[in-house]
């Protein structure tokens, strides 16, 4: 039996990425990001986003596959609305990407903040890309984050983008 546990371990320790904490707005913020993300190069970011500025947080493994970006927005908002402004987001995004596929979307409360997410499935250049978007309060605005990867890499990695959103943790 040992021999079977031992035998097995790899092929469950595989599946979720090596998570380290990661501070953001002057460790106000924390989360839990993949080791293998690192800071995108400014080429790269140009190459995806093109004139779009750059976010407080940008972070993607080397073949720029897998993301994880923050951005505090201005946009003002109270506990009450992060529902409503869910809602407000899928209905934008689906006016402007009709290819949008929504899998899941919700409001949970994580380490005691109200937390808005949606999941969904859009058409990019040359292939399909599995996005999750989530946000929360800070300092009174949305701090919105986007988790995307292509989507043959979504198995291996929605759980992971699951313990990111899981591990968010904002002071007051």
């Amino acid at each position: 039996m040992k021999f079977l546990i031992l035998l097995l371990f790899p092929i469950f320790s595989f599946g979720q990425s090596q998570l380290d904490t990661v501070s953001i707005l002057n460790g106000k913020v924390k989360i839990l990001a993949p080791k293998e993300l690192t800071s995108m190069t400014e080429e790269m970011w140009k190459a995806k986003y093109q004139t779009r500025p750059r976010p407080t947080m940008v972070l993607s493994n080397e073949d720029g596959e897998v993301n994880l970006i923050a951005d505090l927005t201005q946009q003002p908002v109270t506990e009450n609305q992060i529902a409503a402004f869910k809602d407000f987001q899928i209905q934008q995004l689906k006016a402007k990407r009709p290819d949008l596929n929504l899998l899941s979307q919700g409001v949970k409360t994580i380490n005691g903040k109200q937390v808005g997410f949606f999941k969904f499935v859009t058409q990019a250049v040359d292939q399909k890309v599995f996005n999750y978007y989530f946000f929360s309060i800070a300092d009174g605005k949305v701090l919105l984050f986007t988790f995307n990867c292509i989507e043959k890499l979504q198995k291996k990695w929605e759980a992971t983008a699951d313990s990111i959103v899981t591990s968010l943790t904002i002071k007051k």
